[in-house]
């Protein structure tokens, strides 16, 4: 009899104490089914999954440290989501635990222990968020035609208008208001007393709430004063520097005007001296990249006469040479645009039809990964919304930060009504690789590629995850 312990968790108030008892009477069912002995139970409530919270858990890094110990083989789970949530965090988790002899199960998800299982398991997880992101992409086409005719697209409009039957309007008590707010901005006055005087007349915003600093640098900032009407989808403000945001759609006098466009230039000018702007550095392989010499490679960089260069380099520090991080990502694209050929695609759709159809438990996988997302949407608003509430932020990233809320909403009202599919059909499965070879992410690199060896500074090694899928004598009818 194989010896096992069981690891709960529940990770919000819309959960309770009642989850755990239900996941442990669920993973103990399991373990007398298959000859089991439970020896602990691990348990942590109201602790959220995702990676940056798992230091938090004191009762899953303590199993970890247990792990290694040889007391037990097996730790035995709900479902997967219950200990990471997202194929990264697995990934690390599984090779972690293979390390220490160590076998990883999900009672309500057993599809096997076969390479071939685990991979189309994730194969399958990132089908279900490409076709959720399509579904959220068809939605935003009814968006956009609603904004090419100058209409309110949702959510709240600025202060100072109202929306009448689709169509905005100026609010004249609230235009008042937002004229005086941008008369104090040019006068450089500030608005202590302009906020006072509103909170005792009982002038709230859009949302109910008093008028703070916060909802004043939004409008500070929000062209639709001058007339002009303005939408953006979420791909185009991310591809836009913070400064230069890009408009898909861009309606001169679709609105009636509260403020000239030269007094709201002028109040951009001033917010402008205010501006700061940051850029982050990416490591589209990280994690993923080994030394000759077997260690792994982190990323680093260093600056010299005023640029900035990516580099890998050998943990064990065994004297092998730094590798630049483009060399590295070309390599891994380049490996991608080669793997996913039209005869590979055709076998990886069939390897996925036919665990989809050996599997009973997929509508289940589409709805977490739709949890997931609302949840993490919810969760970047809120962040925002409590960056905002700091009153300690510059004007130009207020209004940044008020749009981008705005467009939070949005998509999740979109993920909210996502129905799911009756299943994937090849054609689905085959636009999703095709998706992927032709702009690999992140994501992408991680669910195809197991490891990248490095050779020497410009060859590497690159082993795919789906070699036991793609050879002859791989997946088969095992899946």
């Amino acid at each position: 009899m194989k010896k096992a312990v069981i690891y709960a968790r529940y990770s919000s108030d819309r959960q309770t104490e009642d989850s755990i008892e239900a996941q442990v009477r669920a993973c103990r069912e399991y373990a007398a089914a298959h000859d089991l002995h439970i020896l602990e139970v691990y348990a942590d409530e109201a602790i959220s999954g995702k990676g940056e919270k798992t230091a938090s858990r004191a009762r899953y890094q303590k199993l970890l440290r247990d792990a290694g110990k040889g007391t037990f083989e097996i730790i035995l789970i709900h479902k997967y989501d219950r200990i990471a949530r997202n194929l990264g965090e697995h990934v690390n988790l599984e090779q972690r635990l293979n390390k220490k002899g160590v076998t990883l199960i999900a009672a309500a998800q057993d599809f096997g222990s076969s390479k071939e299982a685990k991979i189309m398991r994730a194969l399958t997880w990132s089908m279900s968020e490409y076709y959720i992101d399509n579904l959220a992409e068809e939605t935003k086409k009814g968006h956009r035609e609603t904004a090419l005719k100058g209409l309110h697209n949702g959510g709240y409009p600025p202060f100072g208008y109202d929306v009448v039957n689709q169509q905005y309007v100026i609010n004249e008590l609230e235009a008042h208001y937002v004229k005086r707010i941008f008369s104090a901005a040019v006068e450089r006055r500030g608005f202590v007393e302009l906020i006072s005087e509103m909170n005792r007349a009982g002038i709230r915003g859009k949302r109910g709430k008093p008028i703070r600093y916060t909802q004043i640098y939004e409008m500070l900032k929000n062209e639709k004063y001058t007339g002009v009407y303005l939408y953006s989808t979420e791909e185009e403000k991310n591809r836009g520097k913070r400064r230069e945001k890009p408009h898909a759609i861009r309606i001169e006098n679709a609105l009636p005007a509260i403020i000239d466009k030269a007094q709201f230039m002028e109040v951009q000018k001033i917010m402008a001296e205010r501006k700061q702007i940051g850029k982050k550095a990416g490591y589209l392989c990280s994690g993923l990249v080994y030394c000759k010499c077997g260690a792994k490679m982190h990323g680093t960089k260093s600056e010299r006469k005023g640029h900035t260069y990516h580099y890998f380099v050998c943990s064990e520090k065994c004297g092998a040479p730094v590798v630049r991080m483009e060399e590295v990502d070309k390599a891994a694209v380049e490996y991608l645009h080669t793997l996913l050929t039209e005869e590979n695609q055709a076998s990886i759709a069939d390897a996925m039809r036919k665990y989809q159809a050996s599997e009973g438990n997929r509508m289940e996988e589409f709805k977490a990964v739709l949890k997931q997302r609302i949840d993490e949407k919810r969760q970047q608003y809120d962040s925002l919304l409590a960056n905002l509430s700091s009153g300690q932020l510059p004007a130009s990233v207020v209004s940044d930060i008020g749009e981008e809320m705005q467009s939070l909403k949005e998509q999740i009202t979109t993920l909210e009504q996502t129905e799911p599919p009756k299943d994937f059909t090849v054609d689905q499965i085959r636009a999703w690789l095709e998706a992927i070879k032709a702009a690999p992410d992140e994501k992408a690199v991680h669910l195809l590629i197991e490891r990248i060896e490095v050779k020497n500074k410009t060859e590497f090694n690159i082993q795919s995850t789906l070699n036991s899928v793609l050879s002859k004598s791989g997946c088969g009818g095992r899946i």
